[in-house]
């Protein structure tokens, strides 16, 4: 619980991206590990930086 709780800590911005991601062939389009390093990025701006290397890939 606490785990997803700590994904309150994203950016409003990135929030509404997450959102916004759509599961393909009924996979997760992104791991709930994988935002949770986003969210301990720091700040909104490092969350930001860190978000746009993993859209890169």
């Amino acid at each position: 619980m606490t785990q997803l709780l700590d994904l309150r800590l994203l950016a409003p911005d990135l929030r509404v991206a997450v959102l916004a991601l759509e599961a393909f062939d009924g996979a997760e389009p992104m791991a709930e590990r994988t935002l949770r390093a986003v969210a301990h990025a720091g700040t909104w701006a490092e969350q930001r930086a860190a978000w746009a290397g993993l859209r890169r890939i």
